[in-house]
């Protein structure tokens, strides 16, 4: 049998964001026909893995150097290489997971910073990636139109190349597509936790639900515009945040905070708007499944542009008709297969307008969720995993690093990493200090 190693960028545990729910299951799918070892950066976690059916790091990076040696794959995500650097070197089959396009999505988390420290930070974004796309043997993304992004950035480092063209003209076998996924086995509610339940969500409320934290490349405070002119027609829509910040990391909440700040404003904080700190994995589907539609709402930019929106991910998983923004992949799945509706980013008043006629208009909803039903299957995790499946069957190292071409990059090192997130933080402290 073939061992495997999976890396996890971000923790995993009761409460978890994208990352580690999309290495948790990657470690579940393939662990059915591969030994599989996963690694989570943790200290601790509250999760139990006994029932599983892999072996589980948490956070030693001693055993990870070990386990390296022993494994016939790796599959890395994000700053593997600078977290730890040795794996730079282990001449092993390595798959790199590039899902997220995190250079685009940095240049919208990072716009509170100064210019000078915005370009610092992207250079060096720019440095890893590059890095992971010079040092990788195959590479996973979310969608094909990711998969076109990634391909050009793949031509101008010289990884396609006559060698990997000759291996395949279509390049599968350097890069493509694992999306996320949903669990494989049907959502099965086993406690009440909105209607009847959340102070002042009744029974026979409309429940809006936002599936998960509220970063700042989103557009929450245009969807809480569109309740302000919901409320003014009626008081039966309640819109539910389920997380606010993050589980485990530090992250800027200055859109949730204004958007807080606004259904305050407006007095329909907790009457008609409400916000969850963050809702445990194994029981997302309770508050799913209570839901009517599921809203998500983002900015017209590059980040969108190229983004594969996990939250829709269980939107499917729970026949959940949705309203979305449109310019992503998910918007384009939505209104291709009838799922529901889509609104032009920015536009309050439409949003509105469209949330309504879905709840209002039952037979679109049920026509929205019956097409959901007919394509969901295509989302589930034993599906979306199986190019990663083949590649760890049956691992290799890419046939242009065998035959050594040339790839135009230059590591900056770990240094100049470290230096940057550094000084911006000090500068950060500085400021505080300074205008507190």
């Amino acid at each position: 049998m073939r061992s495997v190693l999976l890396i996890s960028p971000d923790n995993i545990a009761k409460k978890m964001s994208g990352p580690g729910i999309r290495y948790l299951n990657f470690a579940r799918e393939l662990s059915k026909k591969l030994s599989v070892v996963l690694f989570i950066p943790n200290k601790e976690t509250d999760m139990s893995f006994e029932n599983e059916k892999f072996e589980v790091i948490i956070g030693d990076k001693g055993v990870l150097k070990n386990k390296v040696k022993e494994v016939d794959s790796v599959v890395v995500q994000g700053i593997a290489f600078r977290l730890y650097p040795f794996l730079k070197h282990i001449k092993k089959p390595i798959a790199v997971d590039i899902y997220d396009p995190i250079t685009l999505e940095n240049l919208e988390l990072r716009k509170f910073l100064s210019l000078k420290e915005r370009v610092d930070y992207h250079e060096t974004d720019v440095n890893i990636l590059l890095e992971q796309l010079a040092i990788g043997d195959f590479f996973i993304c979310a969608s094909e139109k990711q998969k076109d992004y990634w391909m050009g950035m793949l031509s101008a480092l010289n990884r396609i190349n006559p060698v990997t063209y000759t291996d395949d003209v279509q390049m599968k076998k350097l890069i493509d597509v694992v999306p996320f996924g949903f669990n494989d086995e049907e959502p099965k509610k086993n406690k009440n936790v909105l209607k009847g339940v959340w102070p002042n969500i009744n029974e026979d409320d409309k429940v809006l639900i936002w599936g998960g934290g509220i970063w700042n490349w989103f557009d929450p405070i245009t969807l809480i515009e569109s309740m302000k002119d919901i409320c003014l027609k009626r008081n039966d829509i309640k819109l539910f945040f389920m997380g606010i910040g993050h589980p485990s990391l530090n992250v800027d909440t200055t859109v949730a905070d204004e958007c807080i700040s606004r259904s305050k404003k407006y007095g329909i904080y907790n009457k008609n708007v409400f916000f969850n700190e963050w809702v445990d994995y194994n029981e997302r589907q309770n508050y799913l499944l209570e839901a009517d539609i599921g809203v998500s709402t983002y900015l017209n930019n590059l980040e969108t542009r190229y983004s594969f929106r996990t939250r829709i991910l269980d939107y499917l998983w729970c026949d959940l008709p949705m309203v979305l923004t449109n310019g992503d992949y998910m918007s384009e799945l939505v209104e291709k297969n009838d799922l529901g509706l889509c609104h032009t980013g920015g536009n309050h008043e439409e949003l509105a307008n469209k949330i309504l006629e879905l709840i209002d208009n039952k037979e679109k909803y049920q026509e929205a969720k019956q097409n959901i039903r007919q394509v969901k299957e295509a989302y589930k995790w034993n599906n979306v995993v199986k190019p990663l499946l083949q590649f760890c069957e049956n691992p290799y190292i890419s046939s242009d690093k065998v035959k050594k071409v040339k790839f135009f990059y230059k590591s900056q090192g770990l240094m100049k990493y470290y230096y940057v997130r550094i000084i911006s933080k000090l500068k950060r402290m500085i400021k505080k200090v300074i205008f507190k």
